[in-house]
């Protein structure tokens, strides 16, 4: 795998530094704002780094952003490893033992980075998850955490709703949204992500994986970020239908019991099949062009053609030894 060539040395390890991760692609108008907001992090300087992982973009970043922020470490890939493979790649050049990944389209809150301290400090061997807001409209969530629906997929709890207070509690949650969540360094070698996700749905997969292993997550309230979405990926692209899609029927596969992970998976067939049909008939709405179907039979051929992996992935998962905390289980309040 190609890890990129670093602008700058590598560091010491410090088990006490907070390392950020950013991974960016033709992102750059987002990266410049997202960094300018971390200059202004009321946590001590000292106390944080900031790694940015560039996945072969093709616009200033790779010019301007060593150039306008020194006081990043600026890796460039010559390929596109996508959001999972990125984090993966850079996070073994991470100085401390707490990471937190963070989105290229976000603008983190002033006291953003001191308050994940201060639930890291309350909750050491959790994840935290930070409370995402849109960018244009800050009074509206973006997410407060991951939970599961009903089909076995997951969602952004709050998604879509203003915000009118009912998200102020610090919660053990069922997982935390990767735009912007603190997690303990994993294991030397350990990826944090499976990179046959590339983007979308790997923080479900991550969240899934850990609590079956016993590492609950808390959300954290007055750790605010705002996010613009889809800034860099494309929110309604055909890239995002079928990475979408088709991850979110393999998390529950790999993760979900007999029942969910077949009801996901023939959901996304049927998803698939009413795409088809509504581009056929021509049907209004963006779920029903021809470029949402294709995406859609790619990702069930795609999915066809991972089960046998996924399947022995379930395997080591359900069968290796549980070591559960003495955390309170996942959306219990604290």
């Amino acid at each position: 795998m190609n890890l990129g060539k670093s602008f700058t040395p590598m560091p010491a390890h410090d088990p006490a530094m907070l390392s950020i991760l950013i991974v960016t692609y033709n992102g750059f108008a987002y990266l410049r704002n997202c960094l300018k907001a971390l200059e202004w992090q009321t946590h001590p300087r000292s106390a944080f780094e900031v790694l940015v992982w560039d996945n072969a973009s093709r616009d200033e970043t790779r010019t301007q952003i060593p150039r306008e922020f020194p006081w990043c470490r600026y890796f460039y890939s010559e390929e596109n490893l996508g959001f999972a493979g990125g984090n993966n790649a850079i996070a073994r050049h991470a100085t401390g033992d707490t990471l937190i990944l963070l989105n290229n389209d976000t603008l983190p809150d002033p006291h953003w980075l001191a308050e994940l301290q201060r639930a890291m400090t309350k909750h050491p061997s959790c994840a935290i998850a930070s409370k995402l807001v849109f960018l244009a409209e800050p009074r509206v969530m973006n997410s407060s955490g991951l939970f599961l629906l009903r089909d076995g997929r997951g969602t952004d709890r709050g998604f879509r709703m203003t915000d009118t207070g009912e998200y102020e509690a610090e919660e053990f949650v069922f997982g935390g949204c990767a735009a912007a969540i603190a997690i303990p360094r994993p294991p030397s070698g350990e990826p944090i992500f499976d990179t046959t996700y590339f983007m979308y749905c790997e923080d479900l997969d991550y969240a899934w994986r850990k609590l079956l292993s016993g590492q609950a997550t808390v959300y954290a309230p007055r750790a605010v970020v705002r996010h613009a979405v889809g800034g860099s990926g494309g929110e309604v692209s055909a890239s995002f239908w079928f990475y979408w899609e088709r991850n979110r029927a393999i998390t529950a596969l790999k993760n979900a019991d007999v029942f969910l992970a077949m009801v996901a998976g023939l959901g996304l067939f049927a998803r698939t099949l009413r795409a088809i049909l509504g581009a056929a008939l021509r049907r209004p709405g963006a779920k029903y062009r021809p470029v949402v179907a294709r995406a859609l039979v790619w990702a069930c051929l795609s999915y066809l053609f991972r089960i046998p992996r996924v399947l022995v992935e379930r395997y080591d998962i359900r069968t290796a030894r549980i070591t559960r905390t003495d955390e309170p289980p996942a959306g219990a309040a604290i």
